[in-house]
């Protein structure tokens, strides 16, 4: 009966949260199907063997007899994570067996803005204010970075204007983006650095391409 119930344990610990992840990312396949929930910061959780993390391609590649001690608690990272003991041997192992599988694993933050690509462009469309008297038709390219909790700092001007008034601009409306939603694939979190071009175009000026 007690091995009974630790395979159960096992099952909530390891199989049900890999059901619940593939629920919020699968977005309307189904009526039943809830969309996907932000902050995605907020979903994962990180297995640590030894006190060690590696990706593994699925929860199949871990026998449930093999684990001697198993704890939930946070990382060095601030994750929630599960935390498992194994022999060094079983550890040694799975790795192999993880490089001989040869699977190539995505492990690159997942950012976006809130709604995605077309909420981002009509935000811009609504926020953006022409500098009065602008003529030409060109853009400035704004360097940022996003924060692990999605904070838009550190705009800077990287291809001007020759306008100071729509670099200004630009540099208001970056300084103005709401925050981003990130998911970080590994417990280790840095900042990411991105470029954004910002369209400056005269009132009732024809953008011929």
């Amino acid at each position: 009966m007690k091995n009974l119930f630790n395979v159960f344990i096992l099952f909530l610990l390891l199989v049900w949260p890999a059901v619940a992840f593939g629920q919020n990312c699968c977005m309307n396949d189904s009526d039943t199907v809830r969309e996907i929930q932000f902050p995605l910061t907020e979903k994962g959780v990180f297995y640590y063997f030894n006190d060690e993390w590696f990706a593994l391609p699925d929860y199949d590649y871990v026998q449930t007899d093999s684990i001697q001690k198993m704890e939930i608690k946070n990382d060095q990272y601030g994750n929630r994570a599960v935390f498992y003991t194994v022999s060094p041997g079983y550890l040694a192992q799975l790795k192999q067996k993880i490089r001989d599988s040869r699977i190539l694993i995505n492990l690159d933050p997942i950012c976006e803005f809130p709604g995605g690509n077309d909420k981002f462009k009509e935000w811009l469309d609504a926020n953006i204010q022409i500098p009065e008297g602008y003529k030409g038709n060109e853009r400035v390219v704004v360097s940022f970075y996003v924060q692990p909790d999605g904070t838009v700092t550190d705009p800077r001007i990287f291809r001007p204007s020759k306008n100071e008034a729509a670099n200004a601009e630009a540099l208001r409306l970056v300084n103005a983006l709401p925050k981003f939603r990130v998911k970080y694939c590994t417990p280790k979190k840095h900042r990411l650095s991105y470029m954004m071009p910002i369209r400056f175009k005269e009132p009732g000026a024809i953008n011929l391409r």
